[in-house]
């Protein structure tokens, strides 16, 4: 009787999440039953199901959801209210009316399939960007026609590690560990003032959250043939109501690829990272947050650049105190803080030239911000945010060239006993400052409408403390000299200060699932650090060397969008249009001929290039479609498409990727995944001719595979084929250098062919 009792009070409830806001199904959300240990997570679609007793009450949690308890009978339609914004989370804000030109990736560790050399192969799946790749480690995102230091790239809403390396060996992305980001944000231009100097996208990589309550963590390891690539992993979390803490760590060892030509690439490291992250409630609706982060590189191989780097260490600290509620007028009270500090070494002890010179390059990076700010809600229909924020960097260094011998243009070769020793600063002890103030109010109109306007002031200082002197041309009788810092550039060139003005409207409408956007903005960005004082050095872009201007005019991009996006039952589907003028855009030239500019360090090209100012445009779109084929099978698609021209020279914008369009069909059900992707890339033949591109881009189409499941309740598996067809392959981002072994001719660095992964994660 029991038996039977009990079993007709079972029952199958099946039932879907949405979001609130947009209706939109919410994936991988744990649907508990209240008082048990039963549960299961919402696949793709939303959807789940349990057998369950007719009177239990469900726990819905997701990560960055409210989490809420509902009764069986009502679990049919689960609708989930978004988190307030943790402190990391700088971008998202949860607005009936949201922005289109922001955008916000989810990335599923489990589901990932493969095993990221640098946080900047998590951009690989999404639209619009591209991987600029020097090497395996020194990667980073690019995003429309923008790169370096036109994307404003951070981490956790206010940390940023700046290169010490001039040729971009160590950019933030290889500062944080991969598997440790869970969302990333973007705005996809300069749509908004809030978050420092803008002028072609802002990028927020958000790493752990707060943690539940109790003890939570996660092990994982994984492998790839390809390189007999090795990583380990492990996470831990414990929090109680007024304090947590997160600790992680991984390690990274990395061998050579082989590409689709059969190539051994030089592609090998070793890194070791942690990071530490504790929180503290001193009092209701406060919290206080300390993130402490440290990495150890080794034995970096950078086949798209000149030297290697035996050594890349680095660190940060970031302090948060942050106020909810404070008052009815007073939403958010946010204090942030932050420093870094990167220790770099490079030199060509494993190069071709080393029986030329000997070349050691020591470089150091510190950098530190911070940023005030209030979020303020007058009233219902006016929200306000408003603040100050300053951001301070200092680089320093020197290259210690021991020439043995000299090879002049014409062949002969000069053997030197002793050795001659030169001595170049890198960077010039230099220092920029930025302190910025800014002010954007968002009103909603009515129901279906809102406007958001913004403007901000930045007040930036750059000086240099030893500015190079004249020094020996390379390949030139001894006595010939290039021009020093000072007797290039005269009066006025070791100390700069500026006052910059951006800002930002738009306007958007919702109504019935469809959201459409106008946008404006302002962007603007003082030189950098390399742009204004970087002197005879190359800096990852090309093999030439590169020398700075001091009088560089700040960037100006006055850039326009309208989008939109619908939702109705199966089919999702959006796309956005921009078009940027852009004034004193920053590139560079070659200056053939002229004897200012001869190079000073071993290299193919007699001559450097300088860094000026031009006029330049640029317009493009993004589009995607998405269906739900059911419950377990959905397709998606992509595509973006950028064309930036060279106005002041007529003819295009240097390093600017071809079209691409993504393909993904997937399936899904609670306990096995597996998908295949697409990647099609066109041909890019718009080559700038005064930067120094040659050679058109060949088109390509890669195929990859994976799958996975849950084995054990905390247990997931999975692999991928990763370059089913071992296509052979290179973006049009990707670098070349003649000083490699295996690659003397300056040919491109090809990707990784065929590779086939493992991985597994656990997690309780």
């Amino acid at each position: 009787m029991l038996v039977g009792t009990f079993v007709y009070s079972q029952q199958k409830v099946e039932g879907k999440v949405i979001d609130l806001i947009s209706d939109e199904p919410i994936a991988d959300a744990t649907v508990k039953v209240v008082g048990t240990a039963i549960f299961t997570t919402t696949n793709e679609a939303g959807v789940f199901s349990l057998t369950v007793d007719s009177n239990a009450q469900l726990e819905i949690s997701h990560l960055s959801y409210e989490t809420k308890i509902v009764d069986v009978k009502n679990a049919n339609r689960i609708s989930m209210s978004s988190k307030q914004n943790s402190l990391g989370e700088i971008l998202i804000t949860a607005h009936p009316l949201e922005d289109i030109t922001h955008s916000i990736s989810v990335i599923d560790e489990v589901k990932k399939g493969s095993q990221p050399r640098n946080a900047a192969e998590l951009f690989n799946d999404i639209s619009g960007f591209s991987i600029q790749k020097r090497s395996a480690m020194a990667s980073e995102p690019s995003l429309r026609s923008f790169k370096y230091d036109q994307m404003n790239i951070k981490f956790d809403g206010a940390t940023k590690i700046f290169p010490a390396c001039p040729n971009r060996m160590d950019p933030i992305t290889s500062h944080v560990i991969p598997e440790e980001v869970g969302k990333i944000e973007v705005v996809k231009g300069p749509y908004t003032v809030r978050f420092g100097q803008t002028f072609g996208g802002i990028v927020n990589m958000v790493t752990s959250s707060t943690p539940e309550i109790g003890l939570h963590g996660s092990i994982q390891g994984g492998y790839e043939m390809n390189g007999n690539n090795k990583v380990g992993r492990a996470e831990f979390q414990y929090a109680k109501e007024r304090y947590d803490i997160t600790l992680n760590g991984e390690y990274r060892d990395f061998g050579d690829y082989t590409d689709g030509n059969g190539v051994s690439v030089p592609s090998g490291f070793n890194t070791v990272s942690y990071s530490i992250k504790t929180g503290l409630v001193p009092l209701k609706n406060h919290r206080l947050q300390l993130d402490w982060r440290q990495k150890f590189g080794k034995d970096i191989d950078h086949v798209g650049l000149p030297m290697d780097s035996p050594k890349d260490d680095s660190y940060a600290i970031a302090l948060d105190y942050n106020i909810e509620k404070q008052s009815d007028k007073i939403e958010n009270i946010s204090l942030k803080g932050y420093y870094s500090f990167v220790d770099h070494l490079m030199n060509n002890a494993l190069r071709p030239n080393i029986v030329l010179m000997d070349a050691q390059t020591p470089v150091t990076s510190n950098s530190m911000g911070g940023k005030f700010e209030l979020k303020l809600k007058p009233y219902t229909k006016l929200l306000i945010y408003t603040g100050l924020d300053a951001e301070i960097v200092k680089r320093d260094g020197e290259r210690t060239r021991t020439v043995f011998k000299s090879v002049a243009l014409n062949g002969t070769v000069t053997t030197f006993n002793p050795p001659k020793v030169f001595i170049d600063k890198v960077w010039q002890n230099a220092e920029t400052q930025d302190f910025g103030v800014f002010l954007e109010p968002t009103y909603k109109i009515n129901q279906n409408w809102s406007m958001t306007a913004g403007v901000r002031s930045d007040f930036v200082y750059g000086k240099i403390k030893e500015p190079a002197q004249d020094t020996q041309a390379y390949g030139k009788p001894l006595g010939t000299k290039v021009p020093g810092f000072e007797n290039l550039y005269g009066e006025g060139f070791d100390a700069t200060g500026e006052n910059t003005i951006g800002g930002n409207f738009g306007i958007k409408y919702y109504k019935n699932g469809t959201l459409v956007q106008l946008a404006y903005g302002l962007g603007t960005r003082s030189a950098s650090m390399i742009e204004r004082y970087i002197y005879h050095f190359s800096i990852g872009i090309d093999s030439y060397e590169y020398v700075g201007n001091p009088f560089l005019k700040p960037e100006k991009n006055n850039q326009f969008e309208v989008a939109f996006n619908h939702k109705a039952g199966k089919i999702s589907v959006g796309a956005g249009i921009f078009y940027s003028i852009m004034n004193d855009y920053i590139s560079a030239v070659y200056k053939e001929n002229d004897p200012n500019f001869m190079i000073i360090f071993a290299n193919a090209k007699p001559y450097a290039k300088q860094f000026v100012n031009i006029d330049a445009k640029q317009i493009g779109f993004d589009a995607f479609f998405g269906y739900r084929i059911s419950n377990t099978f959905s397709f998606d698609t992509n595509i973006a498409y950028t064309e930036a021209q060279n106005e002041t020279y007529n003819e295009p914008l240097a390093k600017v990727a071809p079209f691409t369009a993504n393909f993904a069909l997937k399936y899904a059900t609670d306990k096995f995944w597996a998908d295949v992707r697409t990647q099609i890339t066109a041909p890019q033949n718009r080559l700038s001719k005064s930067f120094g591109e040659t050679d058109p881009t060949p088109g390509n189409t890669t195929v990859d595979f994976r799958i996975g499941g849950k084995v054990y309740n905390g247990l997931n598996m999975g692999a991928s084929v990763l370059n089913v067809f071992d296509t052979a392959y290179y973006n049009h981002l990707n670098f070349s250098y003649t000083n490699a072994y295996g690659h003397e001719n300056g040919e491109k660095v090809y990707e990784p062919g065929r590779n086939i992964s493992f991985y597994a994660i656990y997690k309780f």
